[in-house]
């Protein structure tokens, strides 16, 4: 009972800051979680309850899916190679030493948009970019489970509406989340206990996605960008933390 009541309560805070920011569910709980329940626990659990959230988002900002769709594409098509090909190639590579190259990206591109907030990728630079950064955040989702830092980066740099933000990261979560949640079925790791606690996990998903939504649209176009960047440094800071521990 104590376990649930713990699961549901980090749970509501974290998929509110998904629904706020765009991503950062599984960022925020897994670290909370992974003391008490472990990582590959928490990670089974959180599974269906994105996919939930993801869902909701896609379902909200559904008036953006037009936008972007080639840009899309590419990249869900390179990331499904990218995460196929990679998980077996990543495996083999020391976890520490790609979280420390991914973060000082990450705080490379943050540093940049400080110093230079001007800085926009162009829609045509951005297509042509759409495959490497598909197979590269695929590569990094198989090994890291950190394609989160590198789509929200990519789709930052674009400085895409925030609708079209959402929807972007939305769908590239839930084609991810969907190839994750095949692989721990096949994998056997959904046990009986581990589906109610996911079942249940749902629950607050449902409750705090639509607040969560509802502030994010009070958010004018540059304090929402400012989110996204303090949630990337977050992210940046969480990977390295993990992989050295």
């Amino acid at each position: 009972m104590t376990e649930i009541l713990l699961i549901v309560v980090v749970l509501s805070f974290s998929f509110w800051v998904k629904a706020v920011a765009g991503f950062g569910g599984p960022l925020v709980a897994i670290p909370l979680l992974a003391p008490f329940i472990g990582v590959e626990q928490a990670v089974v659990v959180l599974a269906l309850p994105n996919t939930v959230a993801n869902l909701i988002l896609l379902w909200t900002n559904r008036h953006a899916a037009k936008s972007n769709r080639k840009l899309l594409t590419r990249l869900l098509l390179a990331g499904a190679a990218g995460t196929i090909g990679g998980t077996v190639l990543l495996t083999r590579l020391d976890d520490a030493v790609l979280a420390v190259v991914l973060a000082a990206s990450v705080f490379g591109y943050i540093a940049m948009n400080v110093l230079r907030p001007e800085f926009v990728l162009s829609p045509e630079r951005g297509l042509a970019l759409a495959i490497p950064v598909g197979a590269g955040g695929g590569l990094m989702h198989g090994a890291l489970g950190a394609s989160g830092t590198v789509f929200g980066s990519f789709y930052h740099s674009l400085k895409l509406p925030r609708d079209e933000f959402v929807f972007a990261l939305t769908i590239t979560f839930l084609w991810f989340g969907t190839l994750q949640i095949g692989t721990l079925a096949q994998l056997g790791s959904f046990g009986r206990e581990r589906v109610v606690q996911s079942l249940i996990a749902v629950i607050p998903v449902f409750v705090v996605t639509p607040l969560g939504e509802r502030l994010s649209r009070s958010l004018n176009a540059e304090v929402f960008g400012k989110v996204v960047l303090a949630l990337l440094a977050t992210s940046a800071i969480a990977l390295v933390v993990g992989a050295l521990a």
